[in-house]
């Protein structure tokens, strides 16, 4: 009777262990099917770094699913443009002081071609990672600034439709878009996602997510979805 008493007693002591180690095989499961949800593109996000860099915006039962931004191309594009301003005037401003100064003119040139680059690396950088767009398993989120932030979210189970709008030059050879949330009870188009990098991948991934929780809530999984092309 006493070896019975101390059985039980080990097996409530290990009770909550088996459960918490259950819970977390659960979620691994489900986060390795969510992942292979995600196309090609989009494998390798969230790093942990990323996972660390976002987590204070994230509530506790909420897991980050990908990160991603605006597009590579469109970065690009915008690294010539913050070449020539603001990255001409203050290359062009340490030339004019080197030159001032008595410095040999080849030099300050150099020197100025560095500063104009090293500008233009920097705005890029910065218009890159004040623009975040982040799924979890509970919500959408875009993110927007780097010092003062604005956070926009919905909720899965608000998200009524999701419009994917793409010119041709942009499917063709830019390979990014813009995505569309629209939910229940609030205007069209509250939540834009522009740029984004293969947006019908990121649709795919966000619609099989909204899904996944309301299958799990046991709400209606149903809701629209279009894929449009603006011509240009």
């Amino acid at each position: 009777m006493r070896g019975q008493y101390k059985h039980d007693q080990l097996f409530l002591w290990y009770l909550p262990g088996v459960a918490s180690a259950l819970a977390y095989r659960k979620r691994t499961y489900v986060n390795d099917t969510i992942y292979s949800m995600a196309k090609l593109h989009y494998r390798e996000s969230p790093t942990p770094k990323q996972k660390s860099a976002f987590a204070p915006y994230l509530s506790d039962d909420e897991e980050l699913i990908l990160v991603t931004g605006l597009g590579s191309t469109y970065l690009r594009s915008k690294f010539i443009i913050y070449l020539l301003f603001p990255g001409m005037v203050f290359g062009g401003i340490f030339l004019g002081i080197g030159l001032w100064l008595g410095v040999d003119s080849i030099v300050c040139f150099l020197i100025g071609v560095v500063v104009m680059v090293l500008v233009a690396v920097l705005k890029t950088l910065h218009t890159n990672h004040a623009n975040r767009y982040l799924l979890t398993t509970s919500r959408v989120i875009i993110k927007k600034g780097l010092f003062s932030v604005k956070l926009t979210s919905a909720l899965f189970d608000k998200i009524t439709n999701i419009e994917v709008d793409q010119s041709f030059f942009d499917r063709i050879f830019l390979h990014h878009g813009t995505i569309v949330v629209n939910t229940s009870g609030l205007n069209k188009n509250e939540m834009v996602l522009r740029y984004v990098d293969y947006p019908i991948e990121f649709k795919n991934l966000l619609e099989r997510l909204i899904s996944r929780e309301r299958d799990q809530s046991g709400q209606s999984s149903s809701f629209s979805t279009v894929e449009g092309e603006i011509l240009e």
